[in-house]
């Protein structure tokens, strides 16, 4: 069984920055050295057992240098998705916090707006075309009576009709159809 105890930062540094020892069968490694080499507590040792990251040969043993290897593979992963949620199980509270917090950016982003008189209240908007249509409808049907007295030599007839041609445009307007 091999010594990680030294509190030499220079040989723990060898032992995590260089290549493991090659695998004899039957290395192993005691948990409490395993948590020193790991710079981790034996408690979160043990909570990556019961989570399944770190796997015991036996009581307080690990496999080495496989313990070390499975250990930074959960590393690897978890830097991996470090700021991406996924939609796995375990996740969702992470997925949901995330979905939160882009919501609240983007109602700050409307309050803003709203501030700096970039958006208009639709009641306001709604209101005020209503008004510029009532203009254009009473502009258009007063055009054949305008058109008349210009042009004596139209009967009533021919100014009823230019009446009925502008109202049936303004209702296929009115209607959806152009």
């Amino acid at each position: 069984m091999q010594n990680f105890r030294s509190n030499d930062p220079d040989i723990l540094l060898d032992e995590l920055g260089g290549d493991p020892p090659p695998a004899r069968s039957g290395g192993t490694i005691h948990e409490s050295e395993l948590a020193a080499l790991l710079g981790i507590t034996r408690q979160a040792v043990a909570e990556k057992v019961r989570s399944g990251i770190l796997k015991r040969v036996s009581r307080a043993t690990f496999a080495y240098p496989d313990a070390v290897r499975d250990y930074c593979a959960h590393l690897r992963e978890h830097a991996g998705r470090a700021g991406r949620p996924s939609a796995a199980g375990g996740d969702e509270y992470k997925v949901e916090r995330t979905r939160l917090a882009r919501e609240q950016a983007d109602a700050t982003a409307l309050k803003n707006a709203q501030l700096r008189g970039e958006l208009v209240p639709v009641a306001d908007t709604l209101r005020e075309w209503q008004a510029i249509l009532r203009d254009i409808r009473a502009a258009m049907l007063a055009v054949p009576s305008q058109f008349a007295s210009t042009q004596p030599h139209l009967t009533v007839h021919d100014i009823a009709a230019l009446t009925d041609e502008i109202k049936r445009a303004l209702e296929g307007l009115a209607d959806g159809n152009a």
